[in-house]
């Protein structure tokens, strides 16, 4: 009877779980050939692989699809049914840290953050889920109703709703962060120096399946049956599974509304830092930086943990995606390849859904980890494109050699920042923006250090300032105004009697059909003759000096003088050295030309006179 009573418990215990309109399938399958996953992961959704057995999940019709491929399978016990899990209603209760909240209760104390840390903390309705319960994000920032200029930064968590480590993880590190904000330095030091996102639940559908009150029915997948980290769009835009969800246009949206340029998204069932790529087996353009920085948060784990903590799947606790198993429709590639982002999946617990009271346990497991992978985001290259009057543009800033469409980042639209996680080395970005030609600008990035970098386009227009004596004046202009019009030019001045060159005439006392000079030019000098001393300040942006070649007949010519600086008149008139003959200025020969004066130069032949720059 004993035995039976056995065998009855098993079998029980091995049947899928049913609830609602679909029922979800637990089990395992041998797999002799691993390149057959890329073809079954549209078909169910792979939850981990050892050895030659692969777990996976299914609803109704994934089940009866994988049914037909004659796998060797084993249904296996829900997860959510192996361990008790007390689930609380006091908000106050769930701050031991020790069960689970109901869902009123998370909702209470998601938004008990906000009204208890006002200027710290704002939650977020990033949007409902199927059956219409909130998909909650907190924005802690030192100045968080303010955009700054801050790298933003992303950390959610249970997407698969039975995965329910890292919500919990998540929960108390936003309450860690506020409650000790301006008490430990090392805590406040990363509020205020970034904007930090942390969604503790994004599939609450999943984790309440059974109701409100009670985790203990969690699934997988969100209400409709669906594993939201295969829904994503694919790098083409085709889609893995199905429409889109909810849920996961939730994300999207919200992802797409800002610039996360740095995050986690945490799952359980292992213990591994995976990071891109999860649908292709080709390397990332940054692979060593993802390497290295998924080392700092496994390394502390394995540090802090229980022998064996983050071995489970590498010794190092680290493993690129497709090494591992490869996915399609994943939300970690979906934010690397669409919103060029950094972001991995932290596999935090062996077990799916640990008994809550064992939840202290992880979290001294993971803090030094999560506070050192956090301060990963305040190194790196700092960087700000702007015009020259500081306007923020919007610019792409690639690395010549390094990156490809997925790697290269964009600025933030607001501040014109961006940031750029590299190894320790020596790289010159390339920076591309709108109107101007692209910018080479080189920088040495060290290993836990900030690069910071400002990146100019554009000029200022500077007004040029002629001083004008009374009597005559030889001048010219070395700017491009935006008007070559002569009373535009001299509008303001006073005491102008008379300007001309070799041929025209402008008299302000004349009527205007006499005046012959209607427009100034840059390439010509001219006389002005004045009452009284004034300064000329023409605004406009400087001319080009080499790239601005000046006609000479032979015998005098009246010509500007257009470098910015002055110089030798012999260097100033190298280009015409074989047929120069004099120089003059208002009777004297100069050694010097000087901005803003006009020259007469005498030359034996035709020729173009082209200044260095």
């Amino acid at each position: 009877m004993k035995q039976l009573l056995i065998l009855t418990i098993l079998v029980l215990l091995s049947l899928p779980l049913v609830a609602g309109e679909w029922t979800q399938y637990y089990f395992r399958f041998e797999l002799l050939d691993k390149s057959e996953l890329q073809n079954l992961t549209r078909i169910v959704s792979i939850d981990n692989v050892k050895g030659n057995w692969v777990y996976a999940y299914a609803n109704d019709s994934e089940w009866a699809e994988f049914r037909k491929l004659g796998y060797n399978t084993q249904i296996l016990p829900d997860p959510a049914s192996l361990y008790p899990h007390k689930t609380n209603g006091s908000v106050n209760e769930v701050k031991a840290w020790d069960s689970y909240p109901t869902y009123d209760a998370y909702v209470s104390m998601m938004n008990g953050f906000a009204s208890d840390y006002p200027g710290l903390c704002q939650i977020i309705n990033v949007g409902t889920t199927a059956n219409g319960r909130a998909i909650l994000v907190a924005k802690i920032s030192d100045n968080v109703a303010t955009e700054e200029k801050e790298p933003e930064v992303l950390l959610t968590s249970t997407m698969h709703g039975d995965e329910t480590t890292g919500w919990m993880l998540m929960l108390r590190l936003i309450d860690t962060l506020l409650s000790q904000y301006g008490t430990d330095p090392r805590l406040t030091n990363i509020v205020n120096s970034m904007e930090l996102y942390i969604g503790p639940n994004t599939n609450p559908d999943g984790t309440y399946y059974g109701g409100n009150n009670t985790v203990s029915n969690a699934r997988r997948y969100n209400a409709n049956g669906v594993d939201l980290n295969r829904n994503y769009p694919n790098y083409d835009g085709s889609l893995n599974q199905g429409a889109i969800q909810p849920e996961t246009q939730a994300m999207m949206d919200f992802a797409n509304a800002h610039s996360f340029v740095f995050g986690a998204n945490y799952h359980g069932g292992a213990e591994v830092v995976n990071y891109p790529w999860d649908y292709t087996y080709t390397r990332h353009p940054d692979d060593a930086w993802f390497l290295s920085s998924s080392l700092v948060y496994a390394s502390n784990a394995q540090a802090n943990g229980p022998s064996g903590y983050f071995t489970g799947i590498s010794s190092n606790g680290v493993t690129n995606g497709a090494d591992w198993y490869s996915i399609a429709g994943g939300r970690q590639d979906w934010m690397n390849y669409t919103r060029n982002g950094r972001e991995v999946t932290i596999e935090c617990s062996n077990t799916k859904m640990p008994a809550a009271s064992t939840m202290p346990n992880y979290w001294n497991y993971n803090y030094e980890a999560m506070l050192s992978y956090l301060e990963l985001a305040l190194d790196g290259v700092h960087g700000t494109v702007v015009d020259a009057w500081g306007n923020p543009l919007a610019a792409t800033i690639s690395i010549s050699g390094h990156d490809n469409t997925y790697s290269m980042v964009e600025t933030d639209a607001t501040h014109g920042d961006f940031y750029r996680y590299l190894q320790p080395g020596t790289y010159t970005l390339t920076v591309t923006t709108p109107g101007y030609d692209p910018q080479n600008v080189q920088v040495t990035v060290t290993a836990g250090q900030m690069t910071p970098i400002t990146v100019v386009f554009g000029e200022i227009d500077q007004p040029q300032e002629i001083s004008l004596n009374a009597g005559w004046n030889l001048i010219s202009l070395n700017v491009v105004p935006a008007s070559y019009a002569t009373e535009d030019i001299f509008q303001g001045i006073s005491g102008l009697i008379q300007i001309k060159n070799a041929a025209y005439s402008h008299m302000p006392s004349m009527a205007a059909h006499f005046n012959t000079l209607g427009n100034l030019a840059v390439n010509e000098g001219y006389w002005v003759n004045m009452s009284a001393p004034a300064t000329l300040s023409v605004d406009g942006n400087p001319v080009d000096a080499s790239a601005t070649p000046i006609s000479l007949k032979a015998g005098w010519n009246l010509v500007s003088y257009l470098p910015a600086t002055a110089k030798a008149t012999a260097t100033a008139l190298a280009s015409i050295s074989p047929y120069l003959q004099q120089v003059d200025y208002l009777g004297s020969s100069p050694a010097t030309m000087e901005p803003g004066k006009g020259y007469w130069v005498k030359v034996s032949q035709a020729c173009t006179l082209t200044y260095p720059e």
